[in-house]
This record gives structure tokens, C-alpha cells and sequence, in this order.
């Protein structure tokens, strides 16, 4: 499979997300990151701050994009990040790649240094004789020291983001290996060999730089792979594989794989392609995400294929069973919309109406970007 190589120059971004969920509240006082919903407010006496968490370091599990998602129209954002997550000798070792930081810092999203301080063996049906671990805990106090600061802190996320990880990471990495190692003591459970990640922290020690070109070749690898991987429900037609390398003003260099890219008309439409065989269409979480990896995407003031300029656009393109024709945003009208709806009507429930609406007001909101919404019977493909 033919696989393009981009690059293309980001100036800013702007973004206004319409399918956000409601923010719970909480205060900063009696905030527990274990506790806590998975993403909502902070408040303090005198201002506040939107906040989401991610399970391990690695952003294909468990939506850590939906989450930042939900908090991306706050005027202050942080996300909480574990450093490593070692899920025992049985399972993955997941550790934060360079090319996270710099989706937070294109995106003024403060991150949150974090580690796992205590976990238990789990006894899952089936898992009760595998060495792995469950039920981690983060500790606490580290994250919430960092949000207190954070909340008195004036300069860009891209300040902070590049000052915690030059003055802490080495720190808290250590603290991070150190812990695993106390858990695997107190529960039994074997973790993954520590040599590797000594070795690695011994190489960020003695060059933060040599973190980002670990991190960054590692990102620009894992997006080749990708590139090369048609995923079984993504219903690629005549779908393109290609990789970003995205500039800003700043010098930072974006690593990045869309689901594919599509050629139409003298235009590369990038797609984020999103697929449900059991419902009519793809749940909450999976749109969501979808929407956050296209903000950059659509954003972008220019992209080149080969030295030469490309004309583009961006598309997150929603699948699912028993769907009567299709329609896209922002291009339909009101009477278009009203009209999908009602030949919908049977298979769509009250929920999933609502989901539709606020896409084609999300599609709308944003309508100077390169962004398109289309809605589709997984059948016609």
C-alpha cells in the first residue's frame, strides 16, 4: 500500500467543541485524582481550571483525546499523564512519548507529571495465576502540588510544559521506576525487567534532547506503522495510508496519522473514520475523539506533498448500521437536516438525535476551518 509523506505549518488554533458533555465540579481543596471523575472543574477561592486524566501514557487506550475533548472550550486546560505504566510482566509497559508534548503544546494544554504509587494483584476470571496489576493508584499529592502551581502560573502551556519536564521528569521517572518496584514487592507481582527503563533514564539524564529524539523517532516509526495498518471496521474504500510532519512557529515538529487520506476532485481530504456494526452510530467516546485529533488537522495553513503545495480538507466520517442516506455538515441545510432525522427516525433514539444536531452545529461553529462531519449507512460503502 502506497503510503504519502506530508509536511505542513500550523499558525495557531482555534477550535469550539459543541458535543462537550457537561463538567462536573469539584474544589481544589478535597480533589483526589483517584476519586475524581476522569475529567471536569477545579475550582479554587479565586479562580478555576478544567482538567482530564489519562489511564497510561499511551494515547490509544481508554480515549484519553474524548476526555480532553470534553474540558477543550475551558480558558484553562490541564491533563493529568502517568509517566510509565507497568501493568505487571504479563501485560504492557506503556511510557510518555515526546510527540504527547507536543500535541498539549499546540493545543495550550498544561500537563500534569504523574505516578502510579500503589496497585494490587488482579484476580480477574482467568488472570488470578498472570503476574498483573489493577486498581492503580496515582500519588495524589504530586498532582495536586502541580495544579496549585499551575493555577498561579501566567505563561503559556508550552512554558510550563517545557519547564516541568527539563526540571521534573528525570526526578519523577525516577520515583515512578522506584514505585513500581515497591509494588511488585508488596503484591508479588513480577514486573517488566527494570534495566530497560534504568538504561533510559540514564540516557534523559545525561541529555534531555536525546528524550525527544527517542520519543520522536519512536512517534515518527509508530505513525509509519500505522500508516501501513487497515484496521478491520474502518471501511477504507479508496482510502490512502499517510504521515504529517507538521511545523509551527515555535520549531516543534508534529508526528501524526489521520485513518487515511482520500483524493477528490484535486483535493486530499483528510478522514478520521469512525465505525459501529452493532448501532446506528459510533458511541460518544469514538466521536469525540475523532473530532480532537481533527482540530489540528484543520487548522493547518498549508500542507506540501513532494515540495508542492496541496489543496485540502478535513472529514470525520461516521458509519453505522441501518442508515438511511447520508448527509455532511456543514453543507446541509436545516430542511436537510430535519429531513435526515425523520427518514432516520426508526433507527435513531433520542440521544443519538441529539448527538447529530450538535455535530452540525460543532460543523457550523467552526465553519472557516477545513472541517466536514459526514454521516453515513456503513451498507453504502
Amino acid at each position: 500500500m502506497e503510503v504519502l509523506h506530508f509536511t505542513g505549518f500550523i499558525k495557531g488554533v482555534t477550535y469550539k467543541t459543541c458535543l462537550a458533555e457537561k463538567l462536573k465540579e469539584i474544589d481544589l481543596e478535597s480533589f483526589d485524582v483517584n476519586k475524581a471523575n476522569s475529567y471536569g472543574i477545579i475550582k479554587s477561592p479565586i479562580t478555576e481550571i478544567a482538567y482530564s486524566q489519562w489511564v497510561s501514557p499511551k494515547r490509544t487506550r481508554s480515549y484519553p483525546f474524548a476526555r480532553i475533548y470534553n474540558t477543550y472550550n475551558s480558558s484553562k486546560v490541564i491533563t493529568i499523564i502517568p509517566v510509565i505504566k507497568d501493568e505487571g510482566k504479563d501485560g504492557d509497559r506503556d511510557k510518555i512519548q515526546y510527540s504527547t508534548i507536543s500535541w498539549m503544546n499546540l493545543l495550550n494544554i498544561y500537563i500534569v507529571l504523574a505516578y502510579y504509587k500503589s496497585a494490587e494483584k488482579s484476580s480477574k476470571n482467568g488472570q488470578s495465576h498472570k503476574h498483573k496489576l489493577t486498581n492503580q493508584k496515582f500519588d495524589n499529592e504530586l498532582v495536586k502540588s502541580q495544579i496549585n502551581e499551575i493555577l498561579s502560573y501566567h505563561q503559556s502551556a508550552l512554558h510550563w510544559n517545557k519547564k516541568i519536564f527539563e526540571d521534573r521528569f528525570v526526578e519523577i521517572l525516577g520515583k515512578a521506576i522506584d514505585s513500581y518496584d515497591d509494588i511488585s514487592q508488596k503484591t508479588g507481582v513480577i514486573i517488566h525487567a527494570r534495566t530497560g527503563m534504568d538504561k533510559y533514564l540514564q540516557k534523559i539524564t545525561e541529555e534531555f534532547d536525546e528524550f525527544k529524539n527517542i520519543s520522536l523517532k519512536g512517534s515518527l516509526s509508530a505513525s509509519k506503522r500505522e500508516a501501513l495498518t487497515s484496521h478491520k471496521l474502518e471501511y477504507l474504500v479508496d482510502g490512502l495510508k499517510a504521515t504529517f510532519s507538521i511545523e509551527n512557529y515555535l520549531g516543534g515538529i508534529y508526528h501524526l496519522t489521520p485513518d487515511e487520506i482520500l483524493f477528490d476532485q484535486g483535493m486530499y481530504v483528510i478522514q478520521e473514520s469512525k465505525n459501529t456494526s452493532t448501532e446506528s452510530l459510533p458511541k460518544i467516546p469514538d466521536i469525540q475523539d475523532g473530532l480532537f485529533k481533527l482540530i489540528l488537522f484543520s487548522n493547518l495553513d498549508s500542507l506540501i506533498l513532494n515540495d508542492q503545495p496541496v489543496s485540502f480538507m478535513t472529514k470525520l466520517k461516521l458509519t453505522g448500521k441501518n442508515i438511511v442516506g447520508s448527509i455532511v455538515f456543514p453543507d446541509a441545510s436545516i430542511e436537510d437536516l430535519e429531513y435526515f432525522l425523520k427518514a432516520n427516525n426508526a433507527f435513531l433514539n433520542k440521544k443519538q438525535k441529539l448527538i447529530i444536531q450538535n455535530l452540525a452545529l460543532e460543523a457550523e461553529e467552526n465553519h472557516n476551518l477545513k472541517l466536514k462531519i459526514e454521516i453515513a449507512s456503513n451498507s453504502l460503502i
